[in-house]
């Protein structure tokens, strides 16, 4: 048995196979000869890679190195360890069971990496989430749909698993790996989301292409989003920043007790329609500030002002379902719609009430362009102390409720008194 043992120290034992070569019987130098001879043919050859009516040609040398010292070392290390008694009874199961070895393949990884983003460029589809399709008053599903990518690591083992028979014509399928969506039928349905539960529009002058603009970019930023039971909305935190690189433009806003121009303007009708949703689907508000001056497209006392890092419209879901916000801007107009799991016990009414009226003040000022003696006014607007109510409205009971007190600025009236006259018997004095 020892002398047997010495010659199985010196030989490679019967049973093993590097691909379909037999190398049992041979020395160290014969198998790593005999090996180089095969490797030759190996790195000349071909692999033909297909997916549906696609081919790719794979190159063997340009993307692979075979080692053939390792690979012969390794399997003399691995027939060699151990003991005598180790190693025999390992010689006996190779009669029985034959080791096949892959050889040692050292890839060339940027060739490889380029022939595989070639591949992708045909295979690589991105996966598509699933969505709700809103058309009316009804919301339904739109499945998701898996997308797929080159398995690479699987193409690789395939690639060193086959190598061996590259001698003959070798042809490999690429394997596939799916791509799940991030979000799928499942999980919406899981949402429960099923019907409207309140809407509000507003109107706008589409001729006014900045402010139009700006009211398409964030309500294209709100519609969609989704409030899980107890979630505080931002509407800062939803929309963004307001900024030029973000596509706003300038439109008129209001700052202090004066119109200006402005980047962002026309942001605010889209809060306030915001605004007077939360209020009819009854949820809680959390912060909200009115203009300082009237505005034209919502009642006194239902309008939310928002000035991103100062002036926030903030409300939380306090109903036991999650809701969908829907935003949709067709023509002149502006509306939103919440769909929910059920629809509210009650309708809400929003009752605006003027408890006071402000006069403008008057500010007279000098007019140098305007004959001495003569006097020109522009008139100001006055200004109003609103209470805005909620009315809740159901078939046993109604209920009212105070939402704010808001107060809006007058903007004085302006009189002008001409002194040109005076100035000009100046000149002659």
């Amino acid at each position: 048995m020892l002398i047997d043992d010495y010659k199985y120290n010196t030989v490679i034992p019967d049973g093993i196979y590097i691909g379909f070569m037999h190398i049992g019987g041979l020395t160290r130098k014969d198998a790593k000869d005999r090996l180089h001879k095969f490797i030759d043919k190996i790195l000349q050859s071909q692999i033909t890679l297909t997916y549906d009516d696609h081919k790719w040609f794979f190159d063997v040398s340009e993307h692979v190195e075979i080692d053939v010292n390792k690979s012969i070392e390794d399997i003399i290390k691995y027939t060699q360890n151990g003991n005598f008694i180790t190693r025999f009874i390992l010689r006996q199961q190779l009669k029985k069971n034959p080791l096949v070895v892959n050889p040692v393949v050292i890839y060339k990884e940027n060739n490889l990496q380029r022939t595989f983003e070639k591949i992708n460029e045909t295979i690589f589809m991105e996966p598509k989430n699933a969505s709700f399709k809103v058309k009316g008053d009804s919301v339904s599903i739109v499945d998701d749909v898996d997308g797929k990518i080159l398995d690479d690591n699987k193409l690789k083992e395939d690639i060193i698993s086959n190598l061996w028979f590259c001698d003959e014509e070798l042809t490999l399928e690429i394997p596939i790996k799916k791509l799940k969506a991030d979000v799928t039928t499942e999980d919406l349905k899981a949402l429960e989301i099923k019907i409207k539960i309140a809407e509000y529009s507003t109107k706008f002058d589409k001729s006014q292409k900045g402010r139009t603009k700006n009211i398409r970019l964030a309500a294209e930023k709100i519609n969609g989003y989704i409030l899980s039971p107890g979630d505080i909305f931002s509407f800062n935190n939803v929309v963004g920043e307001r900024t030029r690189d973000k596509g706003y433009q300038e439109a008129p806003v209001f700052i202090g007790n004066q119109t200006v121009s402005d980047i962002g303007g026309g942001v605010c009708q889209v809060s306030s329609t915001l605004y007077n949703l939360a209020l009819l689907t009854n949820l809680e508000i959390i912060e909200r500030t009115n203009h300082s001056l009237p505005v034209s497209y919502v009642p006194l006392g239902r309008d939310a002002t928002v000035n991103y890092d100062t002036i926030d419209l903030k409300f939380k879901n306090n109903t036991e379902g999650n809701l969908l916000l829907i935003s949709e801007v067709v023509e002149d107009t502006l509306t939103v719609k919440f769909f929910g799991k059920d629809k509210l016990p009650f309708s809400v009414e929003l009752i605006s009430e003027t408890v006071k009226t402000i006069q403008p003040p008057v500010t007279i000022r000098e007019d140098k362009n305007l004959p001495n003696g003569e006097v020109r006014i522009k008139q100001g607007t006055p200004g109003f102390t609103v209470k805005l109510w909620k009315k809740y409205i159901s078939s046993e009971v109604e209920e009212k409720s105070l939402v704010s007190i808001d107060t809006y600025n007058p903007t004085p009236t302006l009189l002008y008194t001409g002194v040109k006259a005076v100035e000009e018997d100046q000149k002659y004095n």
